[in-house]
């Protein structure tokens, strides 16, 4: 089922076994033009005049405004420049007194993080924030892999942005 027109909100009653089921579930949500992707455009740009088609026309401005020359197509359709006031999409898991759910979603977590970067999902916040929150800057130098063309001495710093799948 698509629910990505009307939520923006995922409820995980138990936790699946896996790290694709999870993205499987959260999948029914966050695809293109989401209702999040889509709030995040009408507050930015909500105040253009419009000719024909409201939609159409706020995300062709998005387009313009967002997205800059060298990055993906995901951009604004599937990802939005995070502001302080962004709408996200939200992972709300349960967790109930004396239960094995806290652990298990710890790993699964973990997993996920590492079945994204293996796959190259555009999502890698969490596993940031766990690399971040585990470990220190100095020891993750030797984990970036520079490919950009040109080399810069820039030493890769941990960034403020907020993370869009709370737990």
């Amino acid at each position: 089922m698509d629910f990505h027109f009307y939520c923006r909100k995922v409820v995980h009653w138990n936790l699946p076994s896996n790290p694709i089921d999870l993205e499987q579930r959260e999948g029914r949500i966050n695809r293109y033009k989401c209702l999040a992707i889509r709030e995040n455009i009408a507050r930015r740009y909500g105040h253009i005049t419009f000719s024909e088609d409201i939609w159409t026309e706020m995300f062709d401005h998005a387009l313009r405004k967002e997205k800059a020359e060298q990055e993906s197509e995901l951009v604004p359709f599937w990802v939005i420049t995070p502001a302080e006031e962004t709408v996200a999409i939200r992972r709300i898991v349960p967790m109930y007194a004396f239960s094995r759910d806290v652990s298990a979603y710890r790993r699964l977590i973990k997993i996920l993080a590492h079945y994204r970067i293996t796959l190259g999902h555009a999502r890698q916040e969490e596993l940031l924030e766990y690399l971040f929150t585990n470990h220190n800057e100095e020891d993750l130098q030797d984990l970036f892999l520079n490919l950009s063309p040109f080399y810069s001495q820039t030493p890769c710093h941990k960034s403020s942005r907020t993370f869009p799948l709370d737990s």
